[in-house]
């Protein structure tokens, strides 16, 4: 009975030390030669492992990937494809290491597309597995960009304050959000303004403005930042105290951006 005791033992340890060379092989084959693994190609790019070209644009799917374009179809960067229609594209997934074959990666009953924008990790069923949300304004190029994690998820073009009356730069936090705001002041007075983000003291709020629509172009405002009511709209639903917003850049001197 020792003796066989001994024997098992010693091939365990043999085993441990010397594992077979098959699984590591079978594990790294490349079974049509386009630079990606099949087992990649299976669980993570849902490529055709027996295909080197999936999409048939001429480019190998490896060489796709590198160079940030879809291998599921032709003339599509990985950005603009929504492989699972999940609501997150394929780069972001790849990004956050999501499976871009499936909208629930894992298995918590939320997509993954809504866990990211909530600041929840898809790929852990804990609630307490967060992620850091902030909002960026840069006045330099009128834009605001909804960052996850420290990695760019939106970008929305805004008017921000004109240059006698700037949005002021600095890194503020949410305050509260009204869904419908009326804003008066000398020589305005709007009624039915909807989402409504508060981030300062004195009246400073990002909102939906309908009564331009210069956005990304010039300023438009007396300090707040205007966006297009359906992209404030997408904002507003992810928004809650705290959430930092910082606000960089330099306000054109002339409204216009890039003056």
């Amino acid at each position: 009975m020792r003796l066989y005791t001994f024997l098992f033992v010693l091939i365990i340890q043999i085993l441990l030390l010397y594992p077979p060379i098959v699984h590591a092989a079978e594990f790294a084959a490349d079974s049509d030669k386009d630079g990606l693994i099949d087992q990649q190609e299976t669980t993570v790019y849902f490529t055709d492992p027996q295909n080197a070209d999936t999409d048939k644009d001429g480019f190998t799917d490896g060489e796709e990937i590198i160079s940030g374009h879809s291998p599921h179809i032709a003339k599509k960067k990985l950005h603009e494809h929504d492989y699972d229609k999940d609501g997150l594209n394929d780069y972001l997934e790849i990004a956050f290491g999501t499976s871009i074959g499936l909208g629930d990666t894992d298995g918590d009953g939320h997509p993954d597309y809504d866990e990211v924008m909530h600041g929840y990790n898809p790929l852990d069923m804990s609630p307490l597995a967060t992620f850091p949300l902030r909002v960026e304004v840069d006045l330099s190029t009128q834009t605001l960009v909804y960052v996850v994690n420290e990695k760019k998820v939106k970008e929305f073009p805004v008017s921000t304050g004109n240059p006698q009356t700037p949005t002021p730069p600095g890194t503020y936090e949410v305050m509260r959000v009204v869904p419908i705001a009326r804003y008066v002041g000398p020589g305005y007075d709007l009624p039915n303004v909807k989402w409504n983000i508060q981030f300062r003291k004195g009246g400073y709020f990002i909102h939906g403005a309908y009564w331009h629509n210069d956005f990304g172009k010039k300023t438009r405002s007396h300090g707040c930042v205007n966006m297009r009511t359906a992209d404030a709209g997408w904002l507003y639903q992810y928004m809650k105290p705290g959430i930092p917003v910082v606000v960089k850049g330099t306000t054109p001197k002339r409204r216009i951006v890039g003056t």
